[in-house]
């Protein structure tokens, strides 16, 4: 337990956690380093379902929990994009832009809550999680069956367009909240003025 922290949002917490763990178990040498990077993988997604289900039966939503869960989703599932990258699975390109999406998104917050201006929350980034968490999972489950029970024909290229749909679809969630956040665009440029 976390002095000073309800359950829900110590569920979000060790997302934090988890995300590091996982980019050390999948980028270590132990012959079962893809098995234990599919087990934390799995944990972070249980966690990301536990603590919304936990906050809305305990009514335990809170403000630091609206700010940490989007952190700790961007943590874990970066974590998961970097080790693909470091295994060549994923482009520099593709990595680029979830990390550029999760960062603008991060900041649009940050000015809203500076500004007092309300930010729309959007279907679709609820869906980019899940789309980069079930891909994660996914390539993991194709790699752990490539290496330990038969060989994937075209393993590469088939992970290579998984990626390339997430990333687009990351594209257009970062457009979709530039575009249903007009007005505190707008009250940002306006305090932007000299």
């Amino acid at each position: 337990m976390i002095p000073g922290f309800n359950l829900a949002n110590q569920i979000t917490l060790s997302r934090l956690a988890l995300g590091p763990l996982f980019l050390v178990a999948y980028l270590s040498p132990w012959r079962y380093s893809l098995e234990s990077a599919f087990l934390v993988a799995i944990l972070i997604e249980a966690t990301d379902v536990a603590d919304g289900i936990t906050a809305r039966r305990r009514k335990q939503v809170s403000d630091v929990g609206k700010l940490l869960d989007p952190m700790s989703d961007t943590i874990a599932r970066l974590s998961y994009y970097m080790g693909f990258l470091v295994m060549g699975y994923a482009e520099p390109w593709m990595m680029a832009i979830l990390v550029y999406r999760d960062v603008v998104v991060a900041y649009l917050r940050v000015f809203s809550a500076l500004t007092g201006t309300a930010m729309g929350r959007r279907m679709s980034g609820k869906w980019k999680g899940i789309l980069q968490g079930a891909t994660a999972l996914v390539v993991l489950a194709l790699c752990i069956v490539d290496k330990r029970l038969t060989p994937i024909p075209y393993l590469s290229e088939i992970i290579y367009w998984l990626f390339v749909f997430v990333t687009a679809y990351t594209v257009f969630t970062l457009v979709e909240y530039l575009r249903g956040n007009k007005e505190l665009l707008l009250e940002i440029r306006r305090r932007g003025r000299p």
